[in-house]
């Protein structure tokens, strides 16, 4: 994305929209890929609170458990202060079948639907929504970019060729790929440019509270691998956040300190003037004293490595790991945690950017302070652990598994 950094122009609306907002330039996921990373977004969790890490095997995923039904999302406690609550959904993922209409009074599901059409089931449901006199949240979950990288016909050409302002080295393949998914960014960008502009000639967009954030970013073999869920490092945990607080008062400004997954809810609480629950571990992005004042966050994933990180915020990033063994659980695997390896320590914001030059010295100074943040970060989240009601699984149709696996996952 241009605001960002990125040579190619491949976000004009929503480099706009940030320069007139707030843009958070170092926000971590909480997670690398969807499941884990929206049931954060939605429940103010991080994963090893939420539970919500599905197996990579299809064979194990017709047993899974969704997300935990006692666990009240962002639109189950706005519903409570008496807000309407709509979601729509292109993602497999973020279904009815997994739990993740939990709040909602009217929830869509339009499979693997490109921008276009998530707007118009949008635009419906604005239209629906303002008829009536109480404030509503509308959550909106478009699936580009995504791999496979397939932007429509007329983004297909325009990004070509070798990038100049990179660290890395991309083969003709992946820079091909790279073309492709920066024409997807660049569709996905031509659509939210059509949302603010249909929000402002039906006079809402001023005063409303517009949240655009990622849930996970791309890997083109920087690390090795191609797609997203198998590492912590930049190019899949750091993503974009940009927020409209609809208060006059509040500047546009950029946000260097890091952020996370986990303050969304927070923020929209603080937004709304009501307190957040006690137990979560995020902070209002409305309070600058708030962000300054933690010293990092968290990112997980457990799906074909076991990993956690921790990221200050100045950006200083360790990365750690415990053996993976398929035939364990995200709950049965926790114990494995207890003496977990260094995978390396970077200056992910600084020097290393590209993060290929990890010290692994599980002795260094750096090193032990970052450990004693994971230690404090993964200990409160252990006590934030959402015990499920029901260890019934959800029934998952094969229809479902299909679309899972053709978009990378088992």
């Amino acid at each position: 994305m241009g605001v960002y950094g990125f040579e190619r122009d491949t976000s004009p609306e929503l480099d706009a929209f940030a320069r007139d907002n707030l843009n958070f330039t170092s926000m971590v996921s909480a997670s690398n890929w969807t499941p884990a990373s929206i049931s954060s977004l939605f429940s103010g969790y991080y994963p090893t609170s939420h539970g919500m890490m599905p197996p990579n095997s299809r064979a194990r995923a017709r047993q899974m458990s969704g997300l935990a039904p006692n666990l009240e999302t962002i639109a189950e406690l706005l519903r409570k202060y008496g807000y309407q609550t709509a979601g729509v959904s292109s993602n497999p993922w973020i279904t009815k079948e997994f739990g993740f209409d939990q709040g909602f009074g009217e929830f869509r599901y339009d499979s693997r639907a490109r921008a276009e059409t998530i707007n118009q089931h949008g635009f419906e449901l604005i239209e629906k929504l303002k008829q009536n006199s109480a404030p509503f949240f509308l959550y909106l979950h478009y699936l580009d970019p995504h791999d496979p990288y397939n932007p429509p016909e007329e983004y297909r050409e325009i990004f070509k060729g070798q990038l100049k302002n990179t660290p890395y080295k991309y083969s003709q393949d992946m820079l091909d790929n790279i073309g492709l998914y920066n024409g997807e960014i660049r569709y996905l960008d031509t659509e939210l440019g059509k949302l603010f502009r249909f929000l402002k000639e039906k006079e809402l967009y001023d005063d409303m509270m517009i949240i655009i954030i990622g849930d996970h970013g791309e890997q083109f073999e920087e690390h090795g691998n191609l797609g997203h869920g198998f590492s912590l490092y930049n190019e899949e945990v750091h993503v974009p956040l940009m927020i409209k607080p609809a208060r006059k008062h509040l500047r546009a400004r950029s946000i260097s300190e890091t952020v996370s997954t986990v303050d969304i809810m927070p923020t929209i609480f603080s937004r709304i003037g009501v307190p957040t629950p006690p137990g979560y571990p995020g902070v209002s992005l409305l309070d600058r004293k708030a962000i300054k004042n933690r010293p990092a966050v968290m990112s997980e994933i457990r799906r074909i490595h076991d990993l956690k990180s921790v990221t200050t915020i100045d950006g200083q990033r360790l990365v750690l790991s415990a053996p993976m063994d398929h035939n364990l659980d995200w709950e049965q695997a926790r114990p494995r945690w207890k003496e977990p390896r260094v995978v390396g320590w970077f200056d992910s914001r600084g020097k290393d950017t590209a993060e290929q030059k990890p010290v692994k010295d599980p002795a260094d100074k750096r090193v032990l302070e970052l450990r004693e943040h994971f230690n404090a970060l993964y200990g409160e989240a252990l006590k934030q652990i959402i015990t499920r009601m029901s260890d019934e699984p959800t029934e998952i149709r094969e229809e479902t598994l299909d679309q899972l696996e053709s978009l990378g996952y088992f």
